[in-house]
């Protein structure tokens, strides 16, 4: 007579083990799975490149005189307290604090987080400077037209452009967007831009930069080993002098074929700063990967000098 139970009995112990075992492996896979590596992460970039900035220059004006005033990189001011009221319509008395940013070099512009951009536009740019006039801790403003303060502004260009025209920042404290005001032109001459200046806060010398006929393309950034929510990211444009900042890992979009250069700087919660950067021509539909390498001051500082 077989003995049919012990085979039974055999096959059942089979068909659990397998059960078993197939159960096993698949936990273990599912758990390589859902669980990634983490990105490297970043403490917010501001106080780093606060920390490098231009300083703000201030002026106190006692009384009337020819001027001008003179920034330490070579703005020049001229203007009096019968331009100035305070936002309530009132004269102003002397004195009064003219206080001066001058941002002519890229490095300057990406430290200060102003980029050359109005609206979705980039702009061609001979530099951007913040000026504003205080009294009593109280800003001050320029009165109606005709009544104007004037500006040498330094050329950041390797030379003068024609048709550059004032872009004023929306208030005096923050960053720009900047608006363009075609009516405040500047004049130029073998080194620098002249201009009549309606408005007080920031002010860019620029231009539109073109579109090459509708063709472009925003550039997207991403990363699989950094967490780039607290990464600066800027692009500089050569040709132009423009700077551009990206926001949530894309930029607004840029000419199909123009030479950019682009830079990434975080740092950690230790302080220790990170970089990327990629020389590159604009195409349509750009993306990159970002993977941050740890940089010092010193190089970062260099390698900003020399975008």
């Amino acid at each position: 007579m077989k003995n049919t139970h012990g085979k039974s009995f055999g096959l059942l112990s089979l068909f659990i083990i397998f059960i078993y075992g197939t159960s096993i492996l698949q936990m273990g896979c599912s758990k390589a799975r859902v669980t990634p590596t983490p990105l490297n992460a970043y403490s917010p970039v501001n106080s780093y490149l606060q920390s490098k900035q231009q300083p703000e220059q201030s002026f106190e004006i006692t009384q009337d005189g020819p001027g001008p005033i003179v920034g330490l990189l070579g703005t020049k001011i001229w203007g009096g307290k019968s331009c100035l009221v305070f936002p309530n319509g009132d004269s102003v008395s002397y004195p009064f604090t003219l206080k001066l940013v001058e941002l002519y070099t890229p490095k300057d512009m990406i430290y200060y987080q102003v980029p050359t951009v109005s609206g979705n536009n980039a702009l061609i740019t001979g530099g951007e400077i913040r000026l504003r006039a205080m009294k009593n801790n109280t800003y001050l403003l320029l009165r109606p037209n005709p009544c104007m303060f004037q500006i040498e502004m330094r050329c950041a260009n390797s030379t003068p452009l024609t048709a550059m025209h004032a872009f004023y920042g929306q208030n005096q404290s923050t960053p720009p967007p900047f608006l363009d005001n075609p009516l405040t032109l500047f004049t130029t001459n073998t080194a620098s831009y002249t201009a009549n200046i309606q408005l007080l806060g920031w002010i860019n010398c620029g231009q539109l930069m073109g579109t090459n006929g509708g063709n472009s393309s925003p550039i997207t950034f991403s990363s699989t080993t950094d967490d780039l929510t607290n990464v600066g990211i800027f692009i500089y444009i050569p040709s132009t002098h423009s700077v551009i900042q990206a926001t949530n890992q894309s930029t607004i979009p840029i000419a199909v074929g123009t030479s950019i250069k682009i830079i990434a700087i975080g740092i950690n919660g230790s302080g220790t700063l990170y970089y990327w950067n990629q020389n590159t021509t604009v195409t349509a539909g750009a993306s990159f990967t970002i993977t941050m390498t740890q940089t010092t001051d010193a190089a970062l500082t260099a390698l900003l000098n020399n975008l």
